[in-house]
């Protein structure tokens, strides 16, 4: 008891020593490292507050690594490489497991709760894993299956969600963080084009195009919505200005993609908001004037950073909207057609399993610094749909299909069903997004290939979470 006692002692509040040595602790955690990380010093502090927030609370620790994966650019993540090749993200996602294994057999006795998704999460997911076999049957390089894999396993943070994140949380914390990781990009991107613009004369328009702007089209859609169904956390003032940068920013990204996904989330928007009215109060005179006016407010924003910077944004946007028309820049839609062509014929090879994780691709794309066409070998194709056949055959693409439809199918009856407006602008958005990133899919695999993934299965499983009690068992 004694023994006890005198160690208990140590644990008291006024216990300068105890103090001293914490601080020694935290000083040498940030400043020793500084030694020989250089300019990412900064990510030291960072993952420090980052672990004590998160340190075995599998709630938190999942809203960090949600805006941690979305706001940090490529060429960051990939200089922080963790040993043994894994992501800075992917060492907190292994964390966060870790938290929510110890949860869930110390503190819920194995107890499980389960959703009308969890059946397609769990298929594609194994479709995920036997496309890897598959790959090392293949003989595909076993580095480049790892690689591969990574992305279709993110997934797997649908079930930390579903199991361990409230219903409350949906708007009072997933929707801040997820609106406040659209700002933090936006003003990256925006940041990123003044300081290579020449503001003098408006010249050397550079076109930004990190990978981490597809949140940007997904922000605003949620934003969007909470703005016309006039609820939640936010006034509608604060709304609309969260839309002027963010839709500046996705403007300066020069991704027709984006676009065309944004401007089809818009009209799913929209057309939503209309059908939830009262059918005495539809007027689709209004619902159209809406329509016209958001794209107004994003074109004279845009148009507006134009004059006060001189750059070229409305001949750059011109120019890469007829892309299709125009003879100097045809050479990039043949490049892709090209690729299209190749992974069709690698598809019939196999067409049922794919050819497995780590398969490459050879085909001709274009130089634009020599001007010429080239042999292009690749890890992975902009597309969602010839990805999945590509590398998981009719067996990945209907795994998808079938996950992606359920989802679609208990975000539409949330919608629907919930009286909270809350809840029913946050599915609004995320029907819109699914709507935008599907079509999307066509020239862009972000739902299968790259970090993204993880954000969309965190999503994926706040729709399951709010629609477990009106989910179909079947």
């Amino acid at each position: 008891m004694n023994i006890l006692a005198a160690e208990g002692a140590w644990l008291r509040p006024d216990n300068w020593r105890l103090i001293a040595l914490v601080c020694l602790a935290q000083v040498g955690l940030v400043v020793l490292p500084a030694l020989w990380l250089g300019q990412y010093t900064w990510a030291i502090s960072a993952a420090v507050l980052g672990l004590g927030l998160a340190l075995f609370s599998v709630q938190r620790a999942l809203l960090i690594l949600f805006f941690f994966n979305i706001v940090m650019p490529a060429e960051v993540l990939l200089d922080l490489q963790l040993p043994g090749g894994l992501y800075p993200q992917e060492g907190l996602f292994l964390g966060v497991m870790v938290f929510s294994l110890i949860d869930l057999c110390y503190r819920r006795g194995l107890s499980l709760r389960l959703t009308a998704a969890d059946l397609p999460v769990l298929a594609f997911l194994a479709v995920a894993l036997f496309s890897a076999l598959v790959g090392v049957l293949l003989d595909n390089p076993h580095s480049q299956i790892v690689r591969d894999v990574r992305y279709p396993l993110y997934y797997a943070v649908f079930f930390l969600v579903t199991q361990f994140v409230e219903e409350g949380d949906l708007v009072r914390l997933f929707l801040p963080v997820l609106l406040l990781a659209g700002l933090v990009v936006s003003a990256e991107y925006i940041l990123e084009f003044a300081g290579a613009l020449d503001l003098s004369t408006g010249t050397n328009f550079t076109r930004v195009a990190g990978l981490h702007g597809l949140i940007l089209p997904i922000a605003l859609l949620f934003a969007l919505n909470y703005f016309l169904y006039n609820c939640g956390p936010y006034p509608r003032w604060l709304l609309f200005v969260y839309l002027l940068p963010t839709g500046l920013a996705l403007v300066l990204t020069m991704r027709r993609g984006m676009w065309v996904a944004f401007a089809l989330g818009l009209i799913t928007t929209v057309w939503l908001q209309y059908l939830s009215q009262p059918l005495a109060q539809r007027r689709l005179g209004r619902t159209l004037l809406t329509t016209f006016g958001i794209v107004a407010l994003l074109v004279s924003t845009a148009f507006f950073f134009q004059r006060l910077t001189g750059a070229s944004i409305g001949a750059h946007a011109l120019a890469r909207s007829r892309t299709l028309v125009a003879d100097e820049l045809s050479v990039d839609v043949a490049s892709r057609l090209l690729g299209y062509t190749a992974a069709l014929q690698k598809i019939f090879q196999h067409p049922l399993v794919g050819n497995g994780q780590g398969t490459t691709l050879t085909y001709l794309n274009f130089n634009p610094e020599l001007g010429r066409f080239e042999t292009w070998t690749t890890l992975s194709l902009d597309s969602l749909y010839l990805s999945l056949l590509l590398k998981m055959g009719l067996l990945g693409l209907l795994a998808f299909g079938w996950m992606g439809w359920r989802i679609w199918g208990l975000a539409c009856r949330a919608f629907e069903h919930s009286a909270d407006l809350a809840r029913r602008a946050f599915m609004g958005g995320l029907i819109a997004t699914l709507v935008g990133m599907g079509v999307m899919g066509l020239s862009d695999g972000a739902l299968l290939n790259g970090r993204f993934t993880l954000v969309f299965g965190i999503l994926f499983g706040l729709v399951a979470l709010v629609s477990r009690s009106k989910a179909p068992t079947g």
